[in-house]
């Protein structure tokens, strides 16, 4: 192997001092190890994970769809329980549903009192306020399907006691009945759009 010679020794003495000057001039220091950038110099934007009325998580919550049909379809909510998820429920479609024409026939005023399940019996009871109540037959039987379809998305959850301020509703069905005791989806049938959801895109199920 040959030695370097006093001319190429120069040469990459040269050349390495060009580089010190020219990345001091660009005010780039090298540094002997990796450091954590100062919150000033961070760059990175960081959006707000507390929007509960956004489209996103893993649970679901059933609005009235477009079309004049009027089925209900899922649309997808962040919630760690029965309670999140219906009091989610009766804050109605967000601002981007709404302009896609989503609706609830749950009133705006209705109050959520409580929500509980019945240890190993499959029952949420979902105690109201009076506003509820309030409602003509087909609103409330669909408002009723909008309650029973969202807690069934639970996976503990079989079947809704409804109450009103802590009694026993007696709700209406689509075959002209009424019942004091707690509802299934099998009561409402017909009440969801059997296709795939148009917005936002997720798949049904629990539905016959």
């Amino acid at each position: 192997m040959s030695r370097p010679t006093a001319r190429s020794s120069r040469w990459s003495a040269i050349v390495a001092t060009t580089l010190l000057v020219a990345l001091a001039g660009c005010g780039v220091e090298p540094e002997a190890s990796p450091r954590d950038l100062p919150e000033d110099e961070q760059e990175l934007n960081v959006s707000d994970p507390a929007a509960d009325t956004s489209a996103t998580g893993a649970s679901r919550v059933y609005f009235i769809g477009p079309g004049e049909e009027r089925l209900l379809r899922s649309v997808q909510r962040e919630a760690s329980s029965e309670f999140e998820l219906m009091e989610i429920l009766l804050q109605g479609p967000n601002e981007e549903e709404a302009q896609a024409q989503y609706d609830t026939a749950i009133p705006a005023t209705t109050e959520l009192l409580s929500a509980s399940t019945l240890a190993g019996a499959g029952v949420l009871t979902v105690d109201l306020s009076s506003d509820f109540e309030e409602l003509d037959t087909q609103a409330l039987i669909q408002a009723i399907s909008q309650i029973v379809y969202t807690a069934s998305e639970w996976e503990s959850v079989e079947s809704v006691q409804i109450e009103i301020d802590g009694q026993r509703l007696s709700a209406p069905t689509p075959d002209g009945n009424a019942t004091t005791q707690p509802v299934r989806i099998y009561d409402y049938p017909n009440s969801v759009i059997t296709s795939q959801p148009a917005f936002p895109a997720t798949p049904l199920t629990g539905t016959a």
